[in-house]
């Protein structure tokens, strides 16, 4: 019978032992430091949570909620958030501004979050290889990332919107990027589809965390920032 030798023991032991909560990308914070700028990038989503706008469905965008939740958390460190994005945008948009409108602002974080165009309109490789691209740009310059997985296009839980099968698609292929690239996951897909099990008992298509299936109301900007103010400490 042979036996390991002694000094493999410890190793073999925490070979074996389960992976804890904060090796898992979706449960990982980041914590924040004095003088930290946090721009949150993306579509339409982001666009109007930080214009607060449609007025008849918008009054307090996630945008806001989160920079004065963490004003109050944090008030001695004097904490920046901003936000850059366009309606209609994908990550090919992204890509092209992200030096001139993200980068020369000399964020410390960028939380991106996108995807609902992108699965509509372009190959899943060209999402998967341009948010790669986009993250090693980021990272390059010493910036924390934080990367959100897609919302919505319908909020019937049960996976029969129009889109779901590719939103999907794509969410998985941010959850899989994060953790290739070890990076923060805010996982809003799952956080979405949780939410309409428990709150969208007749599977309607919108009305619930949107307006029209796919942009945020009062209640879908607070459920988004409460997702996004998780993620720091």
């Amino acid at each position: 019978m042979r036996f390991l030798p002694l000094l493999a023991l410890p190793a073999l032991c925490l070979a074996l032992l389960p992976i804890s909560a904060a090796d898992d990308v979706a449960d990982r914070q980041v914590e924040l430091k004095k003088g930290d700028k946090i721009i949150f990038f993306g579509d339409s989503l982001t666009e109007l949570a930080g214009k607060e706008a449609p007025k008849e469905h918008v009054k307090k965008g996630y945008v806001r909620i989160v920079r004065d939740a963490l004003k109050e958390k944090h008030k001695d460190k004097n904490i920046e958030v901003d936000w850059v994005a366009t309606g209609g945008h994908t990550v090919p948009d992204l890509l092209k501004r992200v030096d001139k409108d993200v980068i020369a602002k000399k964020p410390t974080i960028v939380v991106i979050q996108i995807g609902c165009n992108d699965a509509r309109r372009i190959p899943k490789d060209t999402f998967k290889k341009g948010l790669e691209e986009l993250i090693d740009k980021l990272q390059k310059d010493k910036i924390q990332v934080v990367l959100c997985s897609l919302t919505s296009v319908g909020e019937k839980h049960d996976g029969t919107n129009k889109d779901d099968p590719k939103l999907e698609e794509f969410a998985q292929v941010a959850r899989d990027i994060a953790k290739a690239k070890d990076v923060p996951l805010n996982d809003l897909r799952k956080a979405f589809v949780e939410y309409w099990k428990k709150n969208n008992p007749d599977n309607k298509a919108s009305g619930f965390l949107t307006y029209d299936g796919n942009h945020f109301n009062d209640t879908g900007h607070q459920f988004v920032a409460d997702q996004m103010l998780k993620k720091f400490k």
